[in-house]
């Protein structure tokens, strides 16, 4: 902790060489920023243009011929699917503005202390609200008035960097972000992160069958979309520079190869099974549903998938952040990615327990239930499986469980009677997995009616045991969706006194 801290203290001195050589820097960027923005504009000029100039053609001959020629249908007909693949796709979303409160000082103190330290060195006078974030990644925001005053700096600090990074490593990645907010990266950032998810979207949903008009769009947003993560690239090399010269290389460098090994792990657990939980209505201790989620073993389909997918992406030319690689050899040139044992800082907050306490105050107007997850399935999850199909004709006390047999393997038939409420988009695929995912819980359902408790292991499929005897609903399901289950076989679940 004294190492740690002393770090804290004198590294960042060097800030003021970053204050120095950074307007050097936004000169180069700043301009090709403005120049990406100037050409989004002109990829909607152009497009505007083209349409305009192909219906030009119909109308003319209209006007001067009073008819219309094979050529005048074929320019309608391509201005009218280039003005249709082009078409903006603008999603509509209420903004909910949330009044989260930030985390105590009182019980962050070293943490407070962290980033004002950097901030002061950074000539940055406000305010700082630190609020804690599911993801394994940090940002900072700023608060300003209606001229421009900055009135406070809010700084997110994901759960898994507490519990993964020292606290060097965690003031690297901070002053990475305070890297951003000196450069003027939070201004221009949004606009050039807009206009290229609106090139993205644009360019990806082009039609091949435009009579190679597409071409011209496809090479033009394409050459755009490099220009920007080029831009977004420069960025990331700048934060890094300055993360080296506040708290060493050897921090900055761990911290950066810990997040790209924790990150597809723990967001495939956010998304897999803390947040499934949380929905359910379970307080779950974070870390240790963390630490067992990561220990060797047999993961389900998807769960396997989306860890494989995370780490497995390639890189591109348009990607705006620089591989892991390209990071490592700026910041230590001639070394390549290794992977140091984890840490962690928890003590910057006041422990495990204060870390979980203030990310779950997120969810308090929620009526959570405190559990852990040994007792998660038994208190929780049994309870809830038993009251969805209770008073319904899939009631396990109505509906046989031998009729399982039938139902998985005529699933498609089961969407009118299992499909949600209202107006559904989904498609035959999804129509069917939503079938079978309720079927999956009915035969949870089914089997907890015969004495059977579940036990949830983080990753691992739902496991019901009675006494020595232990089944998968999963694996059930799967056996009757490829035909290699009888219903004469599930007898051997129904309760000893039923059999005899």
């Amino acid at each position: 902790m004294t190492t740690s801290n002393n770090t804290t203290r004198t590294a960042p001195d060097k800030a003021q060489a970053y204050l120095n050589t950074n307007s050097n820097r936004n000169n180069k960027i700043q301009p090709r920023a403005i120049l990406v923005l100037g050409l989004w504009l002109g990829f909607w000029l152009l497009a505007l243009g083209l349409i305009v100039l192909l219906m030009s053609l119909p109308f003319a001959q209209l006007y001067y011929r009073s008819s219309l020629e094979i050529s005048g249908y074929v320019a309608a007909f391509a201005a009218l699917c280039l003005a249709y693949a082009l078409r903006p796709r603008w999603r509509f979303s209420a903004r909910v503005k949330t009044s989260l409160p930030p985390l105590d000082r009182a019980k962050a103190e070293p943490l407070y202390a962290m980033l004002e330290h950097i901030a002061s060195k950074l000539k940055i006078e406000a305010p700082i609200e630190i609020h804690l974030i599911g993801a394994a990644s940090a940002f900072i925001s700023c608060e300003r008035n209606w001229y421009g005053k900055l009135l406070r700096l809010r700084v997110g600090i994901g759960l898994p960097l507490l519990g993964n990074l020292s606290n060097a490593e965690l003031g690297s990645v901070l002053a990475h972000e305070f890297g951003h907010y000196v450069a003027g990266d939070l201004a221009l950032g949004p606009w050039v992160y807009r206009t290229r998810k609106s090139l993205t979207t644009t360019v990806n949903n082009l039609d091949d069958s435009l009579f190679f008009l597409d071409l011209i769009f496809r090479y033009y947003g394409q050459w755009v979309l490099r220009l920007s993560s080029s831009i977004s690239r420069a960025q990331e090399f700048a934060a890094d520079a300055f993360a080296v010269q506040c708290f060493g290389v050897k921090a900055s460098r761990a911290a950066l190869e810990k997040i790209h090994l924790i990150e597809p792990m723990w967001s495939a657990y956010l998304d897999h099974e803390l947040c499934p939980a949380i929905t359910r209505g379970a307080r779950l201790p974070v870390f240790e549903g963390f630490r067992r989620f990561c220990k060797p073993s047999q993961k389900r389909p998807e769960v396997q998938a989306s860890i494989v997918q995370s780490e497995a992406r390639p890189s591109s030319h348009g990607d705006s952040h620089p591989t892991l690689a390209d990071r490592i050899a700026a910041i230590q040139p001639g070394a390549t990615p290794a992977f140091p044992p984890l840490a962690d800082c928890l003590q910057l907050v006041g422990g495990e327990l204060a870390a979980e306490t203030a990310w779950y105050s997120m969810f308090e107007h929620e009526q959570l239930i405190s559990s852990d997850w040994d007792q998660y399935g038994s208190q929780i999850l049994q309870t809830q499986i038993q009251e969805r199909f209770a008073n319904s004709w899939m009631a396990p006390d109505k509906l046989a469980f031998s009729e399982l047999v039938g139902m998985a393997q005529q699933a498609e038939q089961l969407w009118e009677k299992l499909r949600p409420e209202g107006v559904s988009f989904l498609s035959r695929l999804g129509k069917r997995n939503h079938v079978l995912e309720i079927l999956e819980e009915w035969t949870t359902a089914c089997l907890c009616q015969r004495g059977f408790t579940p036990q949830v292991r983080p990753g691992q499929a739902l496991l019901l045991s009675r006494g020595q005897q232990t089944v998968q609903p999963r694996e059930l399901l799967t056996a009757a969706l490829d035909c290699k289950l009888k219903s004469a076989s599930l007898k051997q679940y129904d309760r000893p006194e039923a059999a005899i």
